[in-house]
């Protein structure tokens, strides 16, 4: 008889199960679903980025690159990013190509997490966020914006680091999002400076997720990165920019010993990110660097259709400052809890949205909808919904 089999490590065991699978398995196969539930754009990649991947391929650049990026796409980077926002990314050097923001989002937390350190995360969540922290040893501190507007203000934060200091934790860290996912709410400059300057006096590493950046639907985006570069790590990539979701192509820009530690991991983990791959995004940063101004209004006119709409029909919605998802509270008469509301929905009448308890269990009254779908899936997922809603009890 063979020996019981050692048991699996207990940083695994730590992470818990993706509760948007477990509403995924609760749904069911439905046929002809409208899916509203994931954020993948349906917009096609720019023909200039296809035809660089074509030429990468058939010219046999199937080789090794340079582990940290290949030259090229760091300079097309740093200059992308310094010219739309003012981020004052000194070099190349300062930028490591990545298998996505989220092998970014890891890299970060690995780098700078120590056993049993804190790391505060804006609620409501995109989930990777407090499993990326487990993984690197860390625990995860709640910061809950349910009462404030879901947006971070300096009282939250310091309120935040207080109470995890008093149950003995030590905070080092804290994961920003903006334009958020999956609220949509966003910070101008002088939010952003206020928050920075609290960053600045708790000693906090700051994790900027930014990817969202080009869907800036009220004023301009500014990154923390720009106020404050010494403890700003700058996530970001061109899957929502360029639609290039399945390229999985992620930057993570910082500077010092935090990018020194970076690298040594991803050459650890990954050796390099493909040759193809990063030539088709140099050449969507050098010759395409507007893509995500020309679909920007195409997602405004979707979010504002779907939050009218959603209104209209008894949501408590608002047109989001960013991003490309509306957050609605459900109509009162549904209860405080979206998930059976959501489950319904999709199995009578064929539309697929999130409950909010997929993000924060303070949010269990919300729903989220990607408006990165085609335009008549959206319309006929309205109409559905409609119809869902006046049909009698």
């Amino acid at each position: 008889m063979s020996k019981e089999l050692n048991p699996l490590s207990r940083l695994v065991e730590r992470i818990p199960h993706d509760p948007m699978l477990d509403f995924l398995d609760k749904v069911g196969p439905v046929e002809n679903l409208i899916d509203l539930g994931f954020g993948d754009p349906d917009f096609a990649v720019g023909q200039t980025t296809k035809e660089a991947f074509k030429q990468s391929i058939d010219a046999d650049h199937s080789h090794y690159a340079d582990g940290q990026g290949i030259l090229p796409l760091r300079q097309a980077a740093c200059h992308f990013y310094n010219d739309k926002y003012a981020c004052g990314i000194q070099g190349p050097d300062d930028i490591l190509v990545t298998v996505g923001a989220a092998e970014s989002i890891n890299l970060a937390l690995m780098a700078i997490v120590n056993p049993r350190d804190g790391v505060m995360i804006v609620e409501p969540e995109y989930s990777q966020y407090s499993n990326s922290v487990l993984l690197a040893g860390g625990q995860k501190v709640p910061v809950d914006t349910a009462t404030s507007d879901f947006k971070l203000t300096p009282e939250l934060i310091q309120r935040t680091y207080d109470q995890a200091a008093a149950q003995g934790i030590k905070v080092i860290a804290i994961i920003v999002n903006y334009p958020n996912n999956p609220t949509g709410s966003s910070y101008n400059l002088d939010e952003l400076t206020a928050l920075a300057n609290t960053f600045e006096k708790l000693n906090l590493w700051v994790l900027s997720d930014e990817i969202y950046a080009e869907q800036t639907f009220k004023g301009s985006h500014h990154s923390l990165y720009a106020i404050i570069p010494e403890r700003t790590i700058l996530i970001t990539g061109l899957s929502k920019s360029h639609s290039m979701t399945g390229y999985r192509l992620g930057f993570v820009i910082a500077h010092g010993a935090v990018m020194t530690a970076m690298r040594k991991i991803q050459d650890t983990l990954v050796t390099c990110v493909a040759t193809p791959i990063q030539e088709a995004a140099a050449s969507a940063l050098t010759l395409d660097p507007d893509a995500g101004i020309k679909t920007r209004s195409r997602y405004l006119m979707r979010v504002s259709k779907v939050a009218h709409a959603l209104t209209d029909l008894g949501f408590h919605a608002d047109i989001p400052t960013g991003a490309f998802y509306v957050w609605a509270k459900i109509p009162d008469k549904f209860g405080d809890d979206a998930f059976p509301f959501c489950v319904e929905l999709a199995q009578k009448a064929g539309v697929q949205i999130f409950p909010g308890s997929i993000f924060s269990d303070t949010a269990k009254a919300y729903v989220r909808i990607s408006c990165a779908g085609a335009d008549k899936d959206l319309d006929t997922a309205i109409n559905r919904l409609s119809a869902y809603l006046k049909k009698p009890a």
